[in-house]
């Protein structure tokens, strides 16, 4: 039986397929999908969702920058 390629879209649809409402995992997924890996992989996981999430908070800031600069504002980082 052939197995579907794990794509980052498939993997990321499963993470959102096994989210409680408040947006964390399932227990069960939790337990079974974290549980496989050692805690250096978790932490260097972490590490790397920081970074995205500092990374996305930026651009944020840029684009809200960008549009106070648009409209005649000053604006000073």
């Amino acid at each position: 039986m052939a197995r579907a390629e794990l794509t980052p879209g498939v993997l990321v649809a499963k993470f959102r397929e096994n989210q409680n409402n408040n947006k964390t995992f399932k227990s069960i997924f939790a337990t079974h999908f974290l549980g496989k890996f050692e805690t250096e992989e978790l932490e260097g996981m972490v590490k790397s969702i920081s970074k995205e999430l500092e990374s996305r908070k930026q651009s944020i800031i840029d684009e809200k920058i960008e549009f106070l600069k648009a409209h005649g504002y000053n604006v000073s980082k």
